[in-house]
């Protein structure tokens, strides 16, 4: 978890996480790629794939009973 932190906290505050977008001439494969598993978009995508299987097991818990 410590590590994970870390590697939030590096790609959130450092230069390269500043907004933008890639250029017109790349397709939407590439834009797509670079969003997902861009190394300063990684940390987001992993932290958002993790809430939602958190919520979706909650769900689950909560419909059972």
């Amino acid at each position: 978890m410590r590590l994970l932190l870390s590697l939030f906290l590096l790609a959130g505050v450092s230069r390269i996480a500043v907004a933008h977008t890639l250029g017109n001439e790349d397709g939407f494969v590439v834009q797509l790629w670079h969003q997902l598993l861009g190394l300063h978009h990684f940390p987001l995508t992993v932290l958002l794939i993790v809430a939602g299987t958190l919520l979706l097991l909650n769900w689950r818990k909560a419909r059972r009973m």
